[in-house]
Order: structure tokens, then C-alpha cells, then sequence
């Protein structure tokens, strides 16, 4: 059975990250497991210090055991929060229709407890911005580029709020993490029977357009029904105009390309493609295998 890995904080993504969560926990057929870590404790600056009991440093000195019982009563409250906030979590997934789900709370930082993660993983699942970010200047969170970049997984970014995935986009640069993004359609139902567009943009040059057709057949391989666009122009105004005019639901493409489509919503990195997307992102992650040209 497919497995999803939910990464929660409890930040203001997380009604539809549980949303989206349940989607494709349906359309896969998939167990659902939520990942919550916390920070471990901080360390405390007492002036001064008195780890010797030397009388001349002051009433305000702290000896080690007591700086230990601090760090660890800090650590327990933090984890009894963690598991507060997977019980939430838990009660959103039931009521968004996922039977049951298996909640795990790790303290550390998310990209290094995903890096030693042991358990299989299918899809992982993650909000655009955490719950430090700065809504107001619209960042993303600031993990967020490590996690992709070093994930052997797809990776679902979801949007603030979730709708019905009904038709989604395929951004197409002839890449290598274009073709992963190719395969993973094909061979994975989360989408299948969706209608879907795919888009390069480019100079209507033989190469481009072979390249195009060769990926809309392969799409129907897998079943899909593609339309094709191969558009010049400036690629912020054609890309930005194909999304709204296909009434796009999810932009599917592979991690770190640098075409001039892309560009549009990057710049030289991922963060900025799921940064101006208003609808969820899945990405191919950094280390997912890359597929040899289609044939």
C-alpha cells in the first residue's frame, strides 16, 4: 500500500494541507502518516554561569543540574505541544474521510529527520510557508528548498486553500526532471483520469515541437487526453495567462530546471515557482531518479 508523509506545524496551511492529504490518500489508495518536529531545546544564558559553586559569581548563577532540569522540562512541554497538535491533526484527517493514520513526532529539524527518515514514503506532503514565516513579505519556509532538493520523493507543496484538483498543467522543458515529472503521470493514479494541458514555451522550432508531441504520446500511454501548447512571447505574460485561461488546479514539474518557462516562476530556483503559485505544486525531488529521454 502507497504511503503519504504528512509534514505538519500546526501553521495556517494546515487545513488544507489535511485537505489535500485526504485527496490523494484517496486517489492513491494510500495509509497516511503525519510528521510533526520540534526544535529542541534552547540553551540557556543565565549571567553568570556558576558551574563551580565559586560564591564570588553571584545568587544568579545556575549550577549544570539546574540548566539541565530547565532544558529538559523545555523539551517536555515542547513535546507534549507536538503531540497535542498530531491529535488536531488526527481529527482533521478522520473528518476529511482518511480512516486512520499513524502520527509521529521526532525532535530536530525537518530536513535532517526526513534525511534519516527509514520508513517507505510515496508522496510527501508539506504547507507553502510555516508557521516562522512572514506572511506579509510572502516568503516560503524556510526549510522548504533543502526538503525538495534533497528528496528522493515527490513532494505535494499545497496551496493556502484547497479545491478540487480537476485538471492540472504540466510545465515541459525537455529536461530530465520534466521526463521524471512524465513518468511519475503515467505510472502513479493520483491523477489519472484527469484532464490535463502541457506547456513549453520556446521558438516553434522542430526540435521543441518533436520534443512536445513525443510527451503528449506518452501521456497517452498512460491514458491522458493532453492539449499542447508551444508559445513564444515573454514568458511571465504567456505562462501566466495559460494558467488562469486552463483553470489550473495543480502545476506538476521537475525540481531545478532552467527553462525560460520556469524562469518565469523561479528565477534560478524552486522556491520561486511554488512562491508565485496560487495553486499547489508537485515536484519531483532532487534525488528522485532522472528518466532518459522519452522514446
Amino acid at each position: 500500500m502507497p504511503t503519504l508523509l504528512t509534514c505538519t506545524d500546526g501553521s495556517a496551511y494546515s487545513p488544507s494541507l489535511y485537505q489535500h492529504t485526504a485527496w490523494a490518500a484517496g486517489q492513491l489508495g494510500a495509509r497516511v502518516e503525519v510528521l510533526h518536529v520540534y526544535p529542541p531545546a534552547a540553551p540557556f544564558l543565565f549571567p553568570p554561569v556558576n558551574f563551580m559553586g565559586d560564591p564570588s559569581m553571584g545568587s544568579a548563577s545556575l549550577a549544570l543540574p539546574e540548566l539541565t532540569a530547565l532544558s529538559e522540562a523545555q523539551e517536555r512541554e515542547a513535546r507534549s505541544a507536538s503531540l497535542v497538535l498530531l491529535e488536531e491533526a488526527a481529527a482533521a484527517l478522520r473528518e476529511a474521510g482518511v480512516a486512520e493514520c499513524q502520527t509521529t513526532a521526532q525532535v530536530g529539524s525537518l530536513p535532517e529527520v526526513l534525511r534519516t527518515w527509514e520508513r517507505p514514503v510515496d508522496l510527501l506532503l508539506l504547507g507553502k510557508r510555516g508557521e516562522s514565516s512572514d506572511a506579509a513579505t510572502q516568503a516560503l519556509g524556510s526549510q522548504l528548498e533543502t526538503i525538495i532538493r534533497h528528496s528522493a520523493h515527490p513532494v505535494l507543496v499545497v496551496s493556502h486553500h484547497f479545491r478540487p484538483i480537476q485538471r492540472f498543467l504540466i510545465s515541459f522543458d525537455d529536461s530530465p526532471a520534466a521526463h521524471a515529472a512524465l513518468h511519475l503521470i503515467v505510472e502513479s493514479p493520483l491523477l489519472r483520469g484527469l484532464p490535463c494541458a502541457i506547456l513549453m514555451v520556446g521558438d516553434p522550432s522542430e526540435a521543441n515541437r518533436a520534443a512536445l508531441d513525443s510527451a503528449r504520446a506518452f501521456l497517452q500511454t498512460g491514458g491522458f487526453s493532453a492539449e499542447e501548447f508551444l508559445l513564444q512571447g515573454d514568458p511571465e505574460t504567456v505562462s501566466a495567462w495559460e494558467i488562469a485561461a486552463q483553470q489550473i488546479d495543480l502545476l506538476v514539474m521537475g525540481a531545478y530546471s532552467h527553462s525560460r518557462f520556469l524562469q518565469f516562476f523561479i528565477g534560478s530556483t524552486t522556491n520561486e515557482i511554488i512562491r508565485r503559485c496560487r495553486v499547489p505544486v508537485l515536484v519531483m525531488g532532487g534525488r528522485m531518479p532522472h528518466q532518459h529521454p522519452l522514446g
